[in-house]
């Protein structure tokens, strides 16, 4: 029985590599999660840091070809004022906060791809300066970003990615990879598949938010810029998998304004170094579908990796100052994600260093991430992220405080239309002292959900 189990996969298989050769690449990895129709509304009592409201969501989501569409319209109000809740739409980007995305195109596989709004989870080029990152921290940051990639007749391209289309103040973070593909025209395989590319950072922000009493913005206001260079190839691509390799040299200029406050401190540039295998893999008619990262980093003085991610974001200068005590060490980056069933998703993500030491709490820290989102499984549905940086102790990994991001909703379909939930969100909002806090957000609801 063993031997027959064991004949029927390996036929299985052989049968579905041999179709594979005639199945586009571009296509051969899509998730089964890209490209949804549906239209959300729902009502509900919202308690933000202990201040109740009551109001509505409406969230709808769409996707024509290569274009998509979601929108996040908010409707709140003060169970003690009855006055609408404002801060969503106050300063910044404003009312631009409504769209949660914009985009056209697909990373990575089209050769025009743009996408303006929540910028979660972009990377620039492979990832050693913007990686784990996002632009949505909490409501009232939340930011309106663009990110774009273009290749021009499979061989000359360029990355951007801009983090706050709020245009009051100085430059905010903005990224540019300009990248050649030399031998991209040509059908030689693998050495088509060549990459070198050369990525450029700076943010010169300065805005601050109004009545906010912590400055967060003091270091970048001077300008942080940081470079890389990088190269990248297949060295095996068909529809079922696709095995990528990379090396990247980053270095991060010295911030004047960051030395000159602390004279003492053996602050310069820094540098660092890694090296990257990258694989996609499906199996069983996309039954299941995986992607794996692992990233051996070796790092300089004064030097951190992904310094542009989701940590950068919740305070700036606390970000740059761990560089004043960032020491040489060795790291591992590692990321796994897999769809099953195409109902299924789940991910997560680690950055350690080698030397994780818990009893230095200014030593070099590990990131965690987690995803996960479901289509329906029977009456539920869910969606979740967590993120946490900084951690001296990987016992401490799941524990929420100002290190963290977390979000999760969970919904229970009732009849055809009708849906109940919950959202849950630990992020950042202003307290009466206009200062920027962890905080958390419980919201019940009931409302309708249509995919179509």
């Amino acid at each position: 029985m063993k031997k027959i189990t064991l004949l029927l996969f390996i036929t299985i298989a052989s049968i579905q590599f041999l179709q594979a050769q005639d199945d586009p690449i571009e296509s051969a990895f899509k998730s089964a999660f890209d490209g949804n129709n549906a239209f959300n509304a729902n009502i509900g009592l919202t308690n933000i840091d202990g201040q109740n409201f009551f109001g509505m969501r409406i969230q709808p989501e769409f996707s024509f070809g290569k274009f998509g569409l979601g929108l996040d319209i908010p409707i709140l109000f003060d169970l003690e004022s009855g006055q609408i809740r404002k801060e969503e739409f106050e300063q910044g980007a404003g009312a631009l906060r409504m769209i949660r995305f914009l985009r056209y195109g697909n990373k990575n596989t089209d050769p025009v791809y743009v996408k303006i709004g929540d910028l979660t989870g972009e990377r620039l080029g492979f990832g050693s300066l913007i990686g784990n990152y996002t632009n949505a921290t909490s409501f009232e940051r939340r930011k309106v970003g663009a990110s774009a990639s273009l290749l021009i007749k499979k061989v000359f391209g360029l990355e951007a990615i801009y983090s706050d289309l709020n245009f009051s103040g100085a430059t905010k973070m903005l990224g540019l990879r300009p990248f050649i593909k030399p031998f991209g025209s040509t059908d030689i395989p693998i050495i088509k598949t060549m990459e070198i590319g050369a990525s450029f950072v700076t943010d010169s922000d300065d805005f601050q938010e109004e009545g906010v009493d912590e400055i967060t913005t003091r270091y970048s206001a001077d300008g942080v810029s940081a470079n890389s260079f990088d190269l990248g190839m297949s060295l095996l691509r068909t529809s079922l998998l696709n095995l990528r390799v990379d090396a990247q040299y980053t270095k991060i200029s010295k911030i004047d304004l960051l030395a000159a406050d602390n004279p003492l401190a053996d602050y310069d540039a820094g540098t660092g170094f890694a090296v990257g295998v990258e694989t996609d893999f499906r199996f069983l008619a996309n039954t299941i579908f995986m992607n794996a990262r692992i990233e051996r980093q070796w790092y300089g003085d004064n030097y951190l990796p992904q310094l542009f991610n989701f940590a950068y974001e919740i305070n700036k200068d606390a970000r740059l100052r761990e560089l004043l005590t960032a020491t040489s060490a060795q790291g591992i980056f590692g990321t796994l994600s897999a769809e099953i069933l195409k109902t299924v998703k789940i991910g997560g993500s680690l950055l350690i260093p080698d030397d994780l030491n818990e009893d230095d709490p200014e030593s070099r820290g590990a990131i965690v991430s987690l995803d996960l989102e479901t289509k329906q499984i029977g009456r539920f549905k869910a969606r979740g992220t967590y993120l946490k940086a900084g951690l001296n102790n990987l016992s401490d990994a799941f524990s929420l405080d100002e290190r963290s991001l977390a979000n999760l909703i969970v919904t229970y379909k009732v009849g055809r239309i009708f849906e109940a939930g919950v959202d849950y969100q630990w992020t950042f909002a202003a307290n009466e002292a206009g200062k920027f806090i962890a905080t958390n957000q419980v919201r019940p609801y009931f409302g309708m959900s249509i995919d179509f």
